[in-house]
């Protein structure tokens, strides 16, 4: 089939359009089963893309601070002492924490900054490269500057302190967080501002963020600073990378299920139109037989047939499913991996990650598999002899 045959592909649309009834059926069970297999890689190829790319920003270990089980303060004592263990290139005392604004019945989240330190996020690093703090000033991303407006702050913003006194913070400006919907109440501000408003001494801070020289030490590093200090909370990347993997291996369970389903109800309909043709089918290959058509033009008249149906079938549900995944944001489906307790994963935007491998997929387990089980049933009425088949 080197050119493509218009009598043939016309002699194809028509015989589809004089079956519109049966072909309307095929049509939307097709369409329906690409559009759930496509909605189901869409949501879970770019939820693993989002996670994968949140870790990479995360320091290679987080170390926090207990006393008596209760989360506390760590120290430049506790940095120097971390610092000592062989294999840790680098580490810095964080100041970051959240802030509840209870009139607004919201949180911020406030991270303490200072000129020349380098931050793991490149995107709040390029914030800061952007503006130069000084003093009591703060940056505030644009939901937080709209929050604040709602409650008549717009120079500055008075936080609570916890003795109950007031610290004033001028709102120097605001940045756009563009996809990072988990920074969207994020606040970056002096850290001797922050340091009064958390009432933290000059030498402390949040937690501990440590960077490892090589990253095949990582678990080694980790167990001996749990050894060294038993009482805090040790996080490295591989951990995070580990509970996140564990989670969406469990959701994806969930859409394995959907993916099976889909399958076996196309293949049942497959297995069903490949096990024979309908008298009327037959009948009409019979006749076409009997006025001159060779058996390659019967099958390249199916093959046509086959092709507008199944292609048409594919592209629909493709766009039907990257218009629920990526312009709708998945409702339903998608809160299946909208957690709460691992780094925001709820705030996730669904944006344009299409994974071409399993796009591939999908088209292979569709297209290929329906034009195939047209044009076997319909060779082997086409290889008999025209009175045969009348008969």
């Amino acid at each position: 089939m080197s050119k493509i045959n218009f009598y043939l592909l016309e002699y194809a649309f028509a015989y589809i359009v004089r079956n519109k009834n049966k072909n309307i059926f095929i049509v939307t069970v097709f369409t329906f089963l690409v559009a759930l297999l496509s909605t189901v890689f869409f949501i879970s190829t770019t939820v693993e893309y989002e996670m994968q790319k949140r870790i990479s920003y995360a320091p290679d270990i987080v170390v926090t601070n207990y006393k008596a089980g209760v989360q506390s303060t760590a120290d430049t004592k506790l940095l120097d002492q971390l610092l000592e263990i062989d294999g840790i290139s680098s580490g810095r005392l964080r100041l970051e924490g959240d802030y509840d604004f209870k009139k607004e019945n919201t949180h911020f989240h406030l991270i303490g900054v200072e000129p020349f330190e380098d931050q793991e996020d490149p995107f709040i690093q390029k914030i800061l490269d952007a503006h130069e703090l000084n003093g009591a000033e703060m940056l505030v991303s644009s939901s937080v500057k709209s929050i604040m407006h709602k409650a008549y702050y717009d120079k500055y913003f008075n936080f609570i302190k916890p003795d109950g006194e007031l610290e004033k913070v001028a709102i120097k400006d605001s940045f756009d967080v563009g996809n990072r919907l988990d920074l969207q109440n994020l606040i970056l501000i002096d850290k001797d501002a922050l340091r009064k408003i958390f009432d933290y001494k000059s030498d402390e801070g949040s937690d501990v963020a440590l960077a490892v020289a090589n990253k095949n030490e990582l678990d080694f590093i980790t167990s001996k600073i749990r050894l060294l200090l038993p009482n805090a909370k040790v996080v490295s990347k591989d951990d995070l990378q580990l509970k996140y993997e564990k989670l969406f291996d469990f959701d994806s369970g969930i859409f394995l299920s959907l993916f099976v389903v889909a399958i076996f109800t196309f293949f049942i309909i497959i297995y069903d139109k490949a096990n024979g043709l309908s008298s009327e089918e037959k009948r009409e290959i019979g006749i076409l037989k009997a006025i001159g058509w060779r058996v390659e033009d019967v099958l390249h008249a199916k093959f046509y047939e086959a092709s507008i149906i199944s292609f048409f079938s594919f592209i629909v549900g493709f766009l039907l499913a990257f218009v629920y995944v990526f312009i709708l944001k998945a409702p339903l489906l998608g809160e299946i991996f909208m957690h709460e307790n691992l780094l925001d994963i709820h705030t996730f935007e669904l944006n344009a990650h299409i994974e071409l491998s399993y796009t591939l997929l999908i088209f292979l387990l569709s297209v290929p598999v329906y034009i195939a089980a047209t044009l076997i049933p319909s060779w082997r009425v086409a290889t008999l002899d025209a009175d045969e088949v009348m008969r």
